[in-house]
């Protein structure tokens, strides 16, 4: 049996690792990336502006609660406020696929909005919620897993 020099088994290595090198980087081209944001940059120029919002809306004197069951995702506004002065838009929120986003415009019938979740994929949600009540604006945010 014929032995392979050493010179000759450097030269091998070599060429095991470019191709290997060359293999995972064409792998890796050709995954989807999905960005959290497609305008992140203008997002995190205007991130201040979301902290002082998130401020006021942890400072409201009471919260929005988030009630998820079997089929529903249903939103609670506090019982003092007035439904006619809400507006806004919930944003459905799939961290592992942008392509499942689903942007709601907040319609509440007194004081609640239902959201069907049956036709969501299983998996993690985030639901980002901004709404405006007699010209302020709030944000609230919160997640579910769909089983």
């Amino acid at each position: 049996m014929k032995r392979i020099s050493w010179g000759t088994g450097i030269v091998i290595a070599f060429i095991i690792f470019i191709i290997f090198s060359l293999g995972t980087t064409i792998y890796l081209m050709k995954q989807k990336v999905d960005l959290v944001e497609e305008d992140y940059y203008k997002k995190g120029i205007e991130y201040q502006k979301d902290i002082d919002v998130q401020k006021k809306s942890i400072e409201f004197s009471e919260k929005v609660i988030f009630d998820l069951n079997e089929n529903y995702l249903i939103l609670k506004f506090p019982e003092n406020l007035s439904d006619n002065k809400l507006s806004g838009e919930i944003l459905l929120y799939r961290p592992s696929d942008s392509g499942l986003d689903i942007k709601l415009p907040l319609s509440t019938d007194s004081l609640t909005q239902v959201i069907p979740v049956s036709d969501l994929k299983k998996g993690f949600w985030r639901i980002k919620m901004s709404w405006q009540y007699e010209g302020q604006n709030y944000f609230n945010e919160s997640s579910f897993r769909i089983e």
